[in-house]
Formats: C-alpha cells, sequence, structure tokens
C-alpha cells in the first residue's frame, strides 16, 4: 500500500483564504494606526501653538493696568502690527506655525475672552485634517473662520488652553 502525501486543492484554498483574512485585517490595523499617529502629531503641533500664544499673552499681561488680549504691536520683521493672533504667530515674531502642510490655509488661531479682572481667556487652534475641520470653524475652501457655533462666545477645539488671566508685576 502507497500513502500519497501532499495537500488537497481545498485545503491550499482554505489556507490561502485565511492568509488573505489576516493579511487584511493587519493592513486595517496599520492604516489606522498611521491615521491615529497623524492625527496626534498634528494635535501636539497645534498645541505648541496655544501654548506660544498663552505664553506671550501672559508676557503682554506683566506691569500692565488691566489685562487684556491684544495682539502685540511687533509683526515680523517691520514694525507693524499684527490684525490678529493668527498673522502674529504665523509672523517671524511669533515663530510660524507648526501644522504642515500650509499652515497659513490649514490652521487658524482663535482667541476668546470675557470678564474684566480676572480676565477669562481661551486659546484655541483649529486645524484641517485629511479633508475634515476639526474646531469650531468653518473652511470656506480657500481659508479656515471661527465659527461659534454654540453661540458660548468661546471657539471650542480639541486644541484649546484656557486660563483665568490678571495683570501681574514682574518685580515678584
Amino acid at each position: 500500500m502507497s500513502i500519497e502525501r501532499g495537500f488537497t486543492l481545498v485545503e491550499l484554498v482554505l489556507v490561502a483564504i485565511l492568509l488573505g483574512i489576516g493579511i487584511a485585517a493587519l493592513l486595517g490595523v496599520f492604516i489606522s494606526h498611521m491615521t491615529l499617529n497623524e492625527h496626534a502629531r498634528n494635535v501636539a503641533w497645534v498645541m505648541q501653538d496655544a501654548n506660544r500664544v498663552m505664553e506671550r499673552l501672559r508676557q503682554v499681561n506683566t506691569d500692565c493696568d488691566t489685562p487684556t488680549v491684544a495682539v502685540p504691536s511687533e509683526c515680523g520683521t517691520g514694525n507693524e502690527a499684527c490684525a490678529d493672533w493668527d498673522e502674529w504667530l504665523e509672523s517671524t515674531t511669533g515663530g510660524g506655525k507648526n501644522l504642515r502642510p500650509d499652515p497659513s490655509r490649514n490652521e487658524s488661531v482663535v482667541v476668546s475672552s470675557s470678564g474684566s479682572d480676572p480676565l477669562a481667556i481661551a486659546v484655541a487652534v483649529c486645524w484641517r485634517h485629511r479633508s475634515r475641520t476639526l474646531g469650531e470653524c468653518t473652511w470656506d475652501g480657500t481659508q479656515l473662520t471661527s465659527d461659534d457655533a454654540d453661540g458660548d462666545g468661546v471657539i471650542e477645539s480639541p486644541a484649546m488652553l484656557s486660563t483665568l488671566m490678571t495683570c501681574r508685576s514682574d518685580a515678584s
């Protein structure tokens, strides 16, 4: 009696199907991991930008009479004033925005405030990620514009810092 050894065609097809399902699952996990990694990198970049604006606000409110969210007078290399915090951050003085590519179109910094002393300040950054807008901003095809959708006077975002600020003396 001779016994033939080997795999049948049915066994080979089943193994190929199982191998294909395993590879497809691993590919899905890999793609999800890449997307989450890109999102986490973008959040880190825009949080750094929000932190730089908040730090500059702290410097502006040292040795003052009343706290303010006024944009610093210096903007870029000249003596011109910035129109808003977004422009300040984009300028050389602000150090430039971190989000890539094309931060001037895909990232918007919005500073909201309420009260007087202490002044409640919120620095939110809206940005675009894979054709989605994150934060309370709208995309018109060319630029991001803040849009207080819930009407509370504060632009909200996943990348947002808030604090109460008062004038303080530099002597302490």
